[in-house]
């Protein structure tokens, strides 16, 4: 078994959690169009964007989760919030996957290739699925 570099294992660390969670927002926002306010333009629309966040990683995703240790993750315990009201979830997962996709794109420069203009195009695609989508919901 070839020994990877802690350095780069950490690097991978922080892609890792970050694809995760803004795959995760992002079903959560397709499931909230699909089944709540059952949209299926938006449903589509964000379904193409998580569909692109997997294609533009796949190459290199085996070599990310190399970097996964749940176990050593100093916020794995922490409760989170509740949230006040049912229009609270969209909003919070959106956040989230903005948030991710900085991350990503910064990350992004450090990797070879063109992933971080790749995640830069996903979140300027999501600012304005976002501001559609609350067009739509109201």
């Amino acid at each position: 078994m070839v020994k990877i570099d802690n350095k780069l294992l950490k690097k991978y660390a922080i892609i890792d959690a970050n694809i995760n969670r803004v795959g995760e927002g992002l079903r959560v926002v397709e499931d909230w169009a699909r089944f709540y306010i059952r949209d299926s333009q938006a449903t589509e629309e964000i379904r193409k964007i998580r569909h692109s966040l997997w294609n533009t990683v796949k190459e290199y995703y085996p070599k990310i989760i190399k970097g996964r240790e749940t176990g050593e993750d100093i916020l794995s315990d922490t409760r989170e919030g509740r949230r006040s009201k049912m229009s609270d979830i969209p909003k919070a997962s959106f956040n989230r996957v903005k948030e991710g996709l900085r991350v990503l794109e910064e990350m992004g420069k450090v990797i070879p290739g063109d992933s971080a203009m790749q995640f830069k195009k996903m979140r300027f695609k999501i600012y304005e699925s976002e501001r559609e989508f609350y067009e739509r919901d109201n």
